[in-house]
């Protein structure tokens, strides 16, 4: 007559298995190079807007820029990445045709630094109603995302 495992030896078979499913999600982060993010969101679901987020370098090279469609029924895009040696200046973000631009955030003060192993990053806030022009809110964000 078999018996039924233990609950002790279920346990330790589903933490053994979650912890060798970290080991390998660490190891293909690991082999990844690092990345800043862009997020971008509508504040307002009640409107779509045509955006553009573009991020130059200090010498006006671009090294990110997509462009996006918001809605209700795509509020949010969160997460593209560009390469973290690239060394952001501006965020240029064109919404229905309205030009904003905005430095890239301070990083480097001793409450607004990154912790090691997460890289610089943004959020782009699209906000303003339906019968209102759009308005750009940009705040800076710090993740551990890596390009493979």
């Amino acid at each position: 007559m078999s018996r039924a495992p233990s609950r002790r030896t279920v346990l330790g078979l589903i933490a053994a298995g979650g912890i060798g499913g970290l080991a390998g999600c660490s190891a293909v982060n690991a082999s990844g190079k690092p990345a800043h993010t862009v997020s971008v969101y509508l504040s307002d679901r009640e409107v779509a807007r045509e955006t553009t987020v573009t991020v130059e370098a200090e010498d006006g090279t671009v090294v990110f820029e997509r462009e996006y469609t918001l809605s209700d029924d795509n509020e949010a895009h969160e997460d593209a990445t560009f390469p973290a040696s690239a060394d952001p200046h501006d965020v240029i973000t064109t919404v229905d045709g309205n030009r904003f631009e905005r430095p890239w955030p301070e990083f480097s003060g001793p409450n607004n630094g990154c912790s090691d192993g997460n890289w610089e990053g943004i959020e782009v806030w699209i906000e303003g109603g339906a019968e209102e022009s759009p308005t750009v809110r940009l705040e800076g964000n710090c993740q551990h995302v890596t390009l493979d």
